[in-house]
C-alpha cells in the first residue's frame, strides 16, 4: 500500500502488495487524525475569511501541509508526483475532454454557454487554472487521501476524502454535487494509478467547461465559502 508515511525496512515486508489490497492501519498512532483535523480546520478558516485574514489562514494551511509532508518523508510515488501511472492514466484526460465537450455542447443548445473568464487569452486562463487544480489535487490526494487511507483503508478513504472535498465547496449549489462526484472518481483513480498530474489536467478541463456551461448566477464565478455569499454580479 502506498501511504503518506515512509515505512522502515522492517515494516516494508508487512505492507500489502498493491494499493487495491490496502486495509486500515490498526496501530495506535493517531498522528494522521490530528494532521487531518488541523489541516481541514485551516482550510475552512481560509474559505470563510476575507482580506488579509484569509491569506494568513491560507499561508498557515500551506505551511501545515508542507511541514507534515516533509516530516514523514514520503516518496514521490507515494505522493503521486512521480512518473508511476502517468501513461496508464492518460486516458483520464481524454475522458475529461469528451465530458467537457459534452457539457459545452449541451450549454450551447440550451443557451447558457458564456465566456466565463476568457477576457484574457485562453492559454493564460488555462495555465493559471491548471496550477490551481494541481494544488487542489495535492491537497486532496497527497495529503488528505493518504492519511485517510492509513486510518480507514483504501475503499473507505475514497468516500471520506471525496466527502471532505465536496464540503470544502459549500455553499455553492453547483460545485458541491459536482465535486462530490468528481472527488469520488479522482480518489478512486488515484488509488489505482498513484498519479496526480493527469487528475489535475482532467480537473482543469472539467472545471473550465463547467464554469462556461453554467451561468455565473448559479455558481457565482466558481466561488466557495464566504466568497460565494459576498459575490456581486458585474
Amino acid at each position: 500500500m502506498s501511504t503518506a508515511f515512509n515505512p522502515s525496512a522492517a515494516e516494508v515486508s508487512k505492507l500489502p502488495a498493491s494499493p487495491q489490497a490496502a486495509g486500515p492501519h490498526t496501530a495506535g498512532d493517531r498522528r494522521p487524525i490530528w494532521e487531518l483535523a488541523v489541516g481541514y480546520g485551516f482550510l475552512q478558516l481560509a474559505l470563510w475569511s476575507e482580506g488579509d485574514l484569509r491569506w494568513t489562514w491560507a499561508a498557515a494551511l500551506t505551511l501545515w501541509i508542507l511541514g507534515a509532508t516533509v516530516y514523514h518523508r514520503p516518496s514521490l510515488r507515494q505522493l503521486g508526483l512521480g512518473g508511476t501511472g502517468f501513461l496508464d492514466s492518460l486516458w483520464i484526460v481524454g475522458a475529461a475532454v469528451v465530458a467537457g465537450a459534452a457539457m459545452l455542447f449541451v450549454a450551447h443548445l440550451t443557451g447558457t454557454l458564456h465566456r466565463y473568464a476568457l477576457h484574457r487569452s485562453l492559454l493564460a486562463v488555462a495555465t493559471g487554472y491548471l496550477l490551481w487544480t494541481l494544488q487542489q489535487q495535492f491537497m486532496l490526494q497527497s495529503f488528505f487521501f493518504l492519511r485517510l487511507e492509513r486510518l480507514l483503508g483504501s475503499p473507505k478513504a475514497v468516500w471520506a476524502a471525496a466527502g471532505l472535498f465536496a464540503l470544502a465547496h459549500l455553499p455553492n449549489p453547483v460545485l458541491v454535487p459536482a465535486t462530490l462526484a468528481a472527488g469520488l472518481a479522482f480518489c478512486e483513480l488515484f488509488r489505482r494509478h498513484r498519479n496526480i498530474y493527469t487528475l489535475a489536467i482532467a480537473q482543469a478541463i472539467l472545471g473550465m467547461c463547467l464554469a462556461a456551461a453554467v451561468p455565473d448566477a448559479f455558481h457565482h464565478h466558481m466561488r466557495v465559502g464566504i466568497g460565494y455569499l459576498s459575490w456581486i454580479a458585474r
